[in-house]
């Protein structure tokens, strides 16, 4: 199957161009600013009225109306670095495949919120059928539907999701989220609605930003600030142990890998304790917070 992805600047315009109703010469041009640093999701939230980092009616309508999203992540998924986040969930679930002796085309994996598509197509290109979930109706789950079709995959190889309550019956053995969390009015409640989505003994693969809240990225929550170093412990919390995470990667803790169990244990949460690198940001977090409740 030649799924060919963009990676250089003129692959990427033609892609935004060949699927969505955008002039070339407006997508050369954001596309070129993107590049250079100067995102088009921050010129959207001007357009919108959006108020950054506070989710309203104005931020739902640019994720609705707006294609800066899409520009901005098919940018940033060209990079050498984002590129690794989906190699290495690869190799995870490949290893999740062989350890219990399971075909590759055989597992139900959830893409949730995967936005332009590209991990997914990825997904396909190394031989895994994927369900495909994001904002209904959006210019992006638009812009991915038409790429998916381009290549006939909706049906055979991808399986568009419209209905979000379907996802939460514990049929997946893999979800895969990618920088989703930080977006969300509530994503401890989506933490748990992962766990509804696992079989037991199935494994999320996740990124998340939850410190990234600046200027460059007005969809990112403030309220969810307060989230920022404490994402092993909430996964946690809903009986998914972490199990594994990216030492690659420039992003620390991208991608982590979580596994669902039936229930959690003393061990479990020591075991999160005695890594040094989960339980020093988590404790100076709940330190900040204890000073900044007692000031």
């Amino acid at each position: 199957m030649n799924i060919k992805l963009p990676l250089s600047y003129q692959e990427i315009v033609d892609e935004v161009v060949n699927f969505t109703d955008l002039p070339r010469q407006e997508v050369e041009r954001r596309v070129w600013m993107q590049a250079l640093g100067e995102g088009t999701v921050v010129q959207e939230a001007k357009h919108f009225g959006v108020t950054p980092h506070e989710y309203d009616d104005k931020m739902e309508q640019l994720y609705k109306e707006g294609y800066g999203l899409i520009i901005e992540t098919m940018v940033f998924w060209a990079s050498q670095e984002r590129q690794l986040w989906i190699q290495q969930a690869i190799e995870r679930i490949r290893l999740y495949a062989q350890k219990n002796n399971r075909a590759l085309d055989e597992l139900a994996i959830l893409m949730l919120g995967d936005g332009t598509g590209n991990d997914s197509l990825e997904l396909v290109r190394n031989n895994f059928k994927i369900n495909y979930f994001d904002i209904p109706g959006s210019k992006t789950y638009e812009f991915a539907t038409k790429r998916f079709a381009h290549y006939d995959l909706i049906g055979d190889r991808v399986n568009l999701i419209s209905d979000y309550n379907s996802c939460l019956t514990s049929q997946y053995d893999v979800v895969l989220s990618f920088e989703v969390l930080e977006h969300l009015t509530d994503p401890v409640a989506a933490i748990r609605d992962i766990n509804l989505m696992l079989k037991t003994s199935g494994i999320a693969i996740i990124t998340e930003a939850f410190s990234a809240v600046s200027e460059n990225f007005p969809t990112h929550l403030q309220s969810n600030l307060k989230f920022a170093n404490q994402t092993p412990f909430f996964f946690l919390q809903n009986k998914m142990l972490l199990t594994w995470y990216s030492q690659k990667s420039f992003f620390q803790f991208k991608p982590m890998e979580f596994i669902k169990k039936e229930k959690i244990s003393l061990p479990d949460f020591i075991s999160l304790l005695k890594d040094a690198k989960i339980r020093r940001p988590y404790i100076n977090a709940k330190m900040r917070k204890l000073f900044a409740f007692g000031s």
